[in-house]
């Protein structure tokens, strides 16, 4: 091959990777460059953002409400209507029974404006999320006994109520919330009735009697305690633990003035 054959060849061959490189880098480009702002939204200023959304509300048009809020709270973050947005956008999300979305909108919120006039209002919707989110569509329709569900979300959400009653004494919200306490402290106790129910009737009674000697310390208040104090007297009995079982007879005759029942199974 001659000189200038070899240049020839070396020119081709440099002029062929650079294209290559050229369209390398093209494609890296293509696929790593910034996405452009589709949003529906662009252009859109955060007042007009805010009334808009307020207007979708007012319709009960919480979709769109949700749409305009979340596109506001990621353009214009730190907006002076910012934490009313916020505000707006959990009660929006629970409106629309997006329960999971409410009870995180509402702890985001308890983080960012602790000293908000409307914190108790946060703490109020965190706990009512978590108190519906196990509950789902059917159980507002069909009467089901909660007391046979795991309690999920609901644990938390008797823990929030908590909160909310000793933080915010004087709320509006505090009322409701006691309410929903009394609710659920009910609830985990025949939770508790019911397993030592189940146990009792499978012969276990070590775990029926342990069972109805949680929820009496658990729960006292709650009506299931009655029926406890007659499963302990009665597995105490099955075990032939005789003091206990007459000790659990002195306290039930003592609180509500007549004799142990028969175990109730209806």
């Amino acid at each position: 091959m001659s000189i200038k054959q070899s240049i020839k060849t070396i020119f081709f061959l440099t002029t062929l990777v650079a294209l290559v490189g050229c369209k390398s880098l093209t494609a890296m480009w293509n696929e790593f460059k910034p996405e452009e702002d589709d949003s529906p939204f662009k252009g859109q200023s955060a007042k007009q953002l805010y009334q808009d959304a307020k207007k979708q509300m007012t319709k009960e048009d919480f979709t769109g409400a949700i749409q305009r809020l979340e596109a506001m709270e990621t353009m214009y973050p730190f907006h002076e209507d910012a934490e009313d947005a916020e505000i707006a956008l959990l009660y929006a999300y629970y409106q629309k029974e997006d329960y999971i979305s409410s009870g995180a909108a509402s702890e985001r919120f308890i983080h960012l404006y602790p000293r908000s006039k409307h914190v108790d209002y946060a703490y109020y919707i965190k706990a009512m999320s978590n108190f519906k989110q196990t509950r789902g569509p059917v159980a507002s329709i069909l009467p089901l006994d909660q007391s046979w569900r795991d309690p999920g979300t609901q644990s938390q959400a008797y823990s929030d109520f908590a909160t909310l009653v000793q933080q915010f004494p004087d709320s509006k919200y505090t009322k409701n919330a006691e309410q929903h306490m009394i609710y659920l402290r009910n609830m985990f106790a025949q939770t508790e009735l019911n397993i030592s129910k189940y146990y009792y009737e499978r012969k276990r009674y070590v775990a029926s009697v342990e069972r109805a000697n949680y929820l009496i310390q658990t729960y006292p208040q709650a009506p299931s305690a009655e029926e406890a104090l007659v499963m302990l007297y009665h597995g105490n009995k099955a075990l032939g633990l005789m003091d206990a079982a007459k000790d659990a007879e002195k306290v039930y005759v003592a609180t509500y003035g007549h004799r142990v029942p028969d175990i109730d199974w209806s």
